[in-house]
């Protein structure tokens, strides 16, 4: 600006106090300032253009430390700091010993690489420090060797870095496999410094470090927990989310998956009071969403079977008196009845998937007139898997035809027999289970003088519930009876 005089860093550099040294990504030297040539004790034109390793060699542990701080400043970018370094320098007689404190921080150029590497070296002691006398001496000088000091808080240095070092992996394990899902963003855009193993599990292991939120996690866009992360970033105000819906890629180019989480956007705030970034901690609830629908449900169908279970026994119930000629035959019968259909219920309850084995159904309701003679019972098909509404108006007719036969039919008498048959024919787009009832050995038989609840069952029931085929043949022979079943039934 006019009227503004120019600094001159040169100069600036030069009379700095403390000792200075600049030297390439390379570790050539290419300046230092009068501090650190009154530290080394060596002339400037004989050190710059010279390898740092070349001007003050070292093969030992101290040579092996600084270079390593280089090389991490070269890697990282990062600034390094060696808290105590002993490493002699070439002085006029020999070697002369000293300990250093060095800071390494990296210079970049126009392209945003590393050009230089600033030296900022503090001495903690010179070889002739050790034998000058201490104006004020302390219960500790007392009692420590000459020369014995500086080693001693050397190591004390040395054994508190390797004690926060053990520290910081730890914490660093910890996060890493902690069971929830956590991670750091950083900076306006919210690029990802730190994500643990279960966030890059639930976002699909994919490649997020120093990424920002919306590159990495595009699908993130139009999702609720996009706006919630800037809304947090630009108030400083906390957010809790449960049960929140959000949907990720599990795998590269995939289709979006559901996934439900309770987690928690906590603000990062700077020394100036100022967000610099959102840590993330949360839960993967998917499975117990799941479940509670699963319950929901479940009560819901609950309430729907006992509605219809109700509505069922009043109905056997009505048509049981209208049908019975004494109370004794009311109460056989509407025992009966209402004993099958909670025999039906016990194996829809045993099922998950709410399905009844038809040959078990049959099995269940005849084997209880058989008296343990199975050689009178004949039943032949495969296992056909019913629903639960096909499961009890069928038990039920079983059951009717079943107390026929027992009453007035095939098993009234001591060679009567029954014969069920069955099989599964594929019809107009669903499938048609074909039943064959014959009984054979009983009394004559003759067509009904009345209808009876058994017969409402064949004739209304089967027909207008579940859109059964039934054909009834009294022969004089012994009752026949086909039924044409779809299996493949719609709740109403």
């Amino acid at each position: 600006m006019p009227g503004k005089e120019t600094i001159d860093f040169q100069t600036v550099f030069d009379l700095t106090p403390a000792p200075l040294m600049l030297m390439t990504a390379k570790f050539d030297i290419v300046d230092m300032n009068q501090a650190f040539i009154a530290a080394a004790g060596r002339d400037r034109a004989a050190l710059v253009g010279l390898n740092i390793f070349e001007a003050f060699p070292h093969l030992g542990e101290s040579g092996r430390l600084l270079r390593n701080s280089l090389d991490r400043v070269c890697a990282t970018g990062q600034a390094d700091f060696i808290p105590v370094l002993q490493y002699p320098i070439p002085a006029n007689r020999g070697f002369g010993d000293r300990h250093w404190s060095c800071s390494h921080l990296p210079v970049p150029g126009k392209a945003g690489k590393i050009a230089h590497i600033l030296q900022h070296s503090q001495i903690l002691q010179h070889s002739q420090d050790i034998t000058r006398p201490r104006q004020i001496k302390t219960a500790e000088d007392e009692t420590t060797p000459p020369g014995t000091g500086i080693p001693r808080r050397a190591g004390q240095i040395k054994a508190l870095e390797t004690s926060c070092l053990a520290e910081s992996t730890l914490l660093h394990n910890l996060f890493m496999q902690a069971p929830s899902f956590m991670c750091v963003l950083r900076g306006p855009d919210l690029r990802f410094e730190l994500a643990n193993t279960a966030f890059t599990a639930l976002t699909g292991f994919r490649d997020i470090g120093g990424r920002p939120f919306r590159e990495a996690i595009p699908e993130a866009e139009g999702q609720p927990f996009w706006d919630l992360l800037q809304q947090v970033y630009q108030t400083g105000t906390p957010f809790a989310g449960k049960q929140m819906r959000v949907e990720f890629a599990r795998v590269p180019d995939g289709a979006l998956e559901e996934c439900y989480i309770n987690f928690v956007y906590q603000p990062i705030f700077g020394e100036d009071g100022a967000v610099t970034g959102i840590f993330i901690d949360g839960n993967d609830v998917t499975g117990h969403v799941i479940a509670e629908k699963s319950q929901a449900l479940l009560v819901r169908e609950l309430h729907h079977r006992v509605r219809n279970t109700l509505a069922t026994v009043q109905g056997v119930m009505n048509s049981t008196a209208r049908t019975a000629e004494t109370i004794e035959d009311y109460q056989w019968a509407f025992s009966g009845r209402i004993s099958s259909l909670a025999r039906t219920h016990a194996l829809l309850t045993e099922e998950i998937q709410q399905f009844v084995s038809f040959p078990h159904l049959l099995r269940q309701e005849i084997g209880i007139y058989c008296e343990g003679d199975s050689s009178r019972i004949a039943l032949e098909g495969p296992d056909v898997e019913l629903p639960s509404q096909l499961a009890v108006p069928l038990g039920m007719t079983i059951h009717e035809l079943t107390t026929n036969a027992f009453r007035h039919g095939a098993l009234s008498t001591a060679d009567g027999h029954v014969k069920v048959t069955w099989s599964v024919h594929p019809g107009t787009g669903k499938r048609i289970l074909v039943c064959h009832w014959r009984e054979s050995g009983g009394p004559l038989v003759a067509p009904p003088v009345r209808h009876g609840f058994g017969s409402m069952i064949l004739t209304r029931v089967l027909a207008q519930q579940i859109g059964a085929k039934v054909d009834v043949e009294y022969a004089p022979g012994g009752f026949k009876l086909t039924a044409e079943i779809p299996l493949d039934i719609e709740r109403p």
